[in-house]
């Protein structure tokens, strides 16, 4: 059985239990309950003492939408994904890159041009538009390349386990954060600004593009990290959590001047920060 044909059968159990659970017990608990997005987990060991929860973002709001989970705070890589729930404090950002194995065959290919060697036989990994944004933010870069149809051989993983996969050597390369790429020590071929969802300078050019998830339609647009505090217990997580420039910077993120600051719109991030 050759690597492609392992990696397919076992992807459904990959898929189950793709939550990274840092000590999460619920609300009721002394120690505030907190949910983040699948590409915070790491950075958050380091904020303070919490219960922390990582999964896709999209995941994250529909969990606390069908009451499955009651956070004191919550940290997402979409703000809009608060609307009706809380105006966020943005307090991050970050580009989209393709990650990859540096002892895989294609590695310098995948460094001398992404494009190209996306048309090889090469293993691709990537998350899901349903479950988190870096999911639908890859399936809009590519369309913002030209290169949509490479989507049809792209493997599909939660976001708290992408890294993972591609330093197990499941796969040659992957869709990822440039935090995320960081953090793992792995490296990693930039996209250009205008594909990579990291500048406001061309908000207009990603707002060209959207992507269709069961409950509504996604546009596209810069990337923005907000967090906020669901209760009195959550607030003081939330604030050494925006206010650690430091730290988001060497993980990997990026925190412009005059961070952290409210969302301009309750729930929906400000293209021109």
């Amino acid at each position: 059985m050759d690597r492609r044909t392992a990696l397919r059968r076992g992807g459904g159990a990959l898929a189950l239990g793709g939550a990274a659970v840092l000590g999460y017990s619920g609300s009721g608990s002394s120690t505030p309950t907190v949910l983040v997005a699948g590409s915070l987990q790491s950075v958050v060991e380091d904020v303070g003492d919490a219960a922390v929860e990582a999964h896709g973002s999209v995941t994250v709001r529909r969990l606390v939408d069908e009451g499955a989970r009651d956070p004191d705070a919550m940290a997402l890589a979409d703000p809009r994904l608060f609307a009706g729930l809380a105006t966020p404090r943005l307090f991050a950002t970050n580009a989209l890159v393709v990650a990859y194995d540096p002892d895989s065959p294609h590695a310098d290919a995948i460094e001398r041009d992404w494009q190209a060697a996306l048309r090889r036989d090469l293993l691709v990994g990537r998350t899901d538009p349903a479950n988190d944004p870096l999911g639908y933010r890859t399936v809009m870069a590519l369309r913002l390349a030209g290169v949509a149809d490479a989507l049809a051989d792209v493997d599909v993983f939660p976001e708290t386990r992408l890294l993972q996969s591609l330093e197990a050597g499941a796969i040659d390369a992957a869709f990822a954060y440039r935090n995320m790429a960081v953090e793992h020590d792995v490296p990693y071929a930039s996209l250009p600004d205008r594909i990579d969802f990291s500048n406001p300078q061309f908000a207009d050019r990603y707002a060209s593009v959207s992507v269709e998830l069961p409950d509504r339609t996604v546009r596209g647009a810069p990337i923005r990290y907000g967090a906020a505090a669901l209760t009195d217990a959550g607030e003081p997580w939330v604030e050494r959590l925006v206010e650690g420039r430091e730290r988001l910077q060497a993980a990997g993120f990026g925190v412009p001047d005059g961070y952290p600051v409210r969302a301009t719109v309750a729930g929906t991030a400000s293209t021109t920060d």
